[in-house]
C-alpha cells in the first residue's frame, strides 16, 4: 500500500472535492504535541511497556513522560487482534478442565468443596472459585 490515497466527492453545491489521506507520518515532527507519547506507542508496538516507558521518561522527558498504567490502558488499541498481554496463568493451562467439567457434570449434588477433592483424586488440581464457576459448564 502507497502512503496515500486520494478520495473524492460531490459536495452539496455540486463541487467535485479531493482530499489525500496519508497514512504514514514521521513521529519525530509532533514532538512536544500532546499526542506525542500516543504515537510512540502506535508506532513501537514491538516494544514492552517499560522500554516505552523509558523511552518517554529518559529520552524524551518533559510533558512527554507517561506513567506505565497509562501505556498499558491505550497500547491494545494499536495492537493486532488476538494479541494476549495478560500475565497470569492460562486458561486450561494443563489441558483438563474437559475432563474436569465432565466428572463434576457426573456429580451434581457434591458441594464445591467436594468436587475439589474428587478432581484432587482424578488428578486434576482445581480452586474452589474455579469449580464454583465452570460446575455446570456444558461438557465438551
Amino acid at each position: 500500500m502507497s502512503g496515500k490515497v486520494t478520495i473524492f466527492w460531490t459536495d452539496l453545491r455540486g463541487h467535485k472535492v479531493t482530499r489525500d489521506v496519508v497514512f504514514s507520518i514521521d513521529v519525530e515532527r509532533f514532538r512536544g504535541t500532546p499526542g506525542y507519547a500516543l504515537l510512540v506507542v502506535a508506532a513501537n508496538t514491538n516494544l514492552s511497556v517499560g522500554n516505552i516507558e523509558r523511552y518517554l521518561t529518559d529520552v524524551v522527558g518533559g510533558l512527554d513522560a507517561r506513567s506505565a498504567s497509562w501505556i498499558q490502558r491505550r497500547r491494545w488499541l494499536f495492537q493486532q487482534p488476538g494479541t494476549d498481554n495478560s500475565k497470569g496463568r492460562t486458561p486450561n493451562g494443563d489441558g483438563q478442565a474437559a475432563r474436569a467439567v465432565k466428572i463434576m457434570r457426573a456429580n451434581p449434588n457434591f458441594s464445591v468443596r467436594g468436587l475439589v477433592l474428587l478432581l484432587r483424586k482424578h488428578g486434576i488440581r482445581r480452586e474452589r472459585e474455579w469449580v464454583r464457576k465452570h460446575r455446570c459448564d456444558p461438557t465438551v
